[in-house]
């Protein structure tokens, strides 16, 4: 759609968002997963949209005049919303910065003293800081990282269960067995006093510095639901009737295999320990977090089976053997100067 927008833009385009797995429009899209959406979005998208587009298109039958040019599906609120363009004109950026202690906030993180004690995400950190301790850059430490120990040999995996093929309900999944991993950084917002709606691309801007010359980012979205939330029994859904509370949504995600965080023509490795910057696009969001929700980024260095194994070393990993696969310690900074973002298009 954007290319048509951009390359013929006297071309007509319209473009629909479901809340679907591929195909999933021609089938039960009452939900996904765990979660629900509150009606059958498939049955309204055959209803007011296909059938009208194509009998106008194929048998000069109806008026398609009323047409939006974006219908777009918000999860989250549950709700079909019209566009005269995607994204949306009345969208702001607002930085979500990654702070100490887990925390995430929309507030600038102010810089703390230089010789202050390391910063780290509880007790899991500390004890990844005192494991590689030996290869840590040397001189004065700063509070203003959190690290982990990325280990290609127990990737973080993609889903909590084992499956044999890839599956759909992945995209919605519930993330608490990730947070719980000492290889994943968890980040969250305090309550939310008000609907937040986002609606477009969400962008990453990490200050990472690495031990080793080579390491994936994974970026993920979360929307953390209140400890109480309970599905309404009328509300279709899947048989499992999995608990909800406190359910850690995955709204969006997206990897960026470092070498390429400049150019994917021109991988360049990464210097040791130098502090750099990572900033990339994560898919189309188009979600709404409520009142009482949380939002929350998690950062890890793995995703398997979903993406390869990055051997964490810069190499053509085609070739690359047992060998050239290390383990690295990851840095994620959030301090004034260097302060990691996640930047939220958000919905006026």
């Amino acid at each position: 759609y954007k290319a048509c927008e951009k390359q013929s833009p006297q071309t007509n385009s319209k473009i629909v968002m479901g809340p679907w797995y591929h195909g999933q429009w021609s089938d039960e899209g009452s939900y996904l997963g765990n979660i629900r959406f509150g009606s059958n979005t498939s049955d309204w998208y055959q209803r007011n949209i296909e059938i009208p587009f194509f009998n106008y298109h194929l048998k000069s039958k109806g008026d398609i005049s009323q047409l939006a040019e974006a219908n777009i599906f918000f999860t989250g609120e549950n709700t079909w919303k019209k566009f005269e363009q995607w994204p949306p004109k009345n969208v702001v950026n607002k930085d979500l910065f990654l702070s100490s202690n887990g925390k995430a906030s929309f507030t600038a993180i102010v810089p703390a003293a230089a010789n202050d004690t390391p910063q780290t995400i509880g007790d899991k950190i500390r004890s990844v800081s005192d494991k590689i301790s030996a290869v840590l850059t040397p001189g004065k430490s700063s509070s203003n990282y959190s690290e982990y120990l990325s280990d290609p040999a127990h990737p973080v995996p993609y889903t909590e269960d084992v499956h044999e093929k890839r599956t759909r309900e992945y995209m919605t999944d519930d993330q608490r067995f990730a947070s719980r991993r000492p290889d994943v950084l968890t980040f969250e917002t305090e309550l939310l006093n008000a609907d937040i709606t986002l609606a477009g691309p969400v962008i990453a801007e990490l200050l990472t510095s690495i031990s080793t010359t080579d390491a994936d980012f994974v970026v993920k979205l979360i929307d953390v639901f209140p400890d109480d939330f309970k599905y309404d029994d009328s509300i279709k859904g899947d048989e499992k009737n999995y608990p909800m509370g406190g359910y850690e949504l995955l709204v969006r995600a997206e990897i960026m295999r470092g070498k390429f965080r400049n150019s994917f023509e021109k991988p360049e490795p990464f210097v040791p320990f130098k502090i750099t910057k990572v900033r990339y696009e994560l898919p189309d969001v188009a979600h709404t977090f409520k009142k009482g929700h949380r939002i929350m980024i998690q950062v890890q260095s793995t995703w398997f089976p979903l993406a390869d194994r990055n051997p964490q070393k810069f190499t053509d990993i085609y070739k690359a053997d047992e060998k050239d696969f290390q383990k690295a310690v990851i840095r994620i900074y959030h301090d004034g100067i260097n302060a990691s973002k996640i930047i939220l298009p958000v919905l006026q």
